[in-house]
This record gives structure tokens, C-alpha cells and sequence, in this order.
């Protein structure tokens, strides 16, 4: 062989070696991307409520501003 394809020829040797570890990793990412987007679909519904909530103490806050006479018109 020549020189040319015994290196590429060795290239591909320690490449399929090390094609194991590719797929572990890339496993271990795709396990830790679907958490992340768990943690980030929590979030959203979290935020969601908390600006319902807010929205209520705001309702809230005028109707006592208003009987108060505290609004301004």
C-alpha cells in the first residue's frame, strides 16, 4: 500500500473506534436536551399562572383604588 492509504486506512481504523463513544455522547446529550426542555415546558406553565395571578391582584388593586376614590379618572 502506499503511504497515502495506509495512513487514511489507519484514520479509519481509530475513527471506528472511537464511533462508540460518539454515540454514547451523543446519547448523554439528547438525554440531557429532553430535561431541559421538560425544566423549560414547566417554566412556561409556571410563568403562565403567575400572570393570571398577577393580573387578579391588579383587578384587585383597582376595585380597592376605586372605592377608595384613590382612582384617577
Amino acid at each position: 500500500m502506499s503511504d497515502t492509504a495506509e495512513l487514511t486506512f489507519e484514520l479509519l481504523k481509530r475513527l471506528h473506534s472511537e464511533f462508540g463513544d460518539f454515540r454514547r455522547d451523543i446519547a448523554s446529550i439528547k438525554m440531557r436536551l429532553s430535561s431541559v426542555e421538560q425544566h423549560q415546558a414547566t417554566q412556561a406553565v409556571d410563568i403562565a399562572r403567575i400572570n393570571v395571578e398577577l393580573d387578579q391582584i391588579r383587578g384587585d388593586i383597582s376595585l380597592i383604588k376605586r372605592r377608595l376614590d384613590l382612582a384617577e379618572a
